[in-house]
């Protein structure tokens, strides 16, 4: 049951997100559904540094390509998308750490949040990579035959 709701928090967390940037209502759902699925992906992989590269590419792939296919920029996707994989927690507890004076721990913990964090930005690059390879050329105005 813990697991089911961890997956609605993240559901509601992208289209809360989404919400108070004022995206457009019809990217709402493809936002939410992107998001879910990378989290649950984070979820099956053990939430290690590994499960935040393979989550956040999964993401950066879905938001790219459903960018394509519904002509929209990417942004509009992946900023709403990919908060349920931000570490705020690991950033919280390390500055709680640092507060109580527990320095092995804070230097732990926020070695394991950096970690994230870049395996989060590298992923992104990468999806972003690939897809700027591939131009779609499609003229409205193009016949079968051209």
């Amino acid at each position: 049951m813990n697991v089911l709701i961890q997956c609605l928090a993240a559901l509601f967390a992208s289209a809360a997100f989404g919400w108070l940037l004022a995206q457009p209502k019809q990217t709402m759902l493809y936002t939410s559904l992107i998001g879910l699925n990378g989290y649950v992906i984070f979820l099956l992989m053990g939430q290690t540094a590994m499960a935040y590269f393979i989550s956040s590419l999964v993401v950066g792939l879905l938001c790219e390509l459903t960018a394509r296919v519904l002509r929209m920029a990417t942004t509009l996707f992946l900023v709403s998308a990919i908060i349920p994989l931000v570490p705020g927690l690991g950033l919280y507890r390390t500055m709680m750490y640092l507060a109580q004076e527990n320095f092995s721990m804070a230097v732990t913990t926020g070695v394991d949040t950096l970690t994230g964090i870049g395996a989060i930005a590298l992923s992104l690059t990468i999806a972003t990579a690939i897809f700027s390879r591939i131009r779609i050329n499609v003229r409205p105005d193009a016949s079968p035959a051209d």
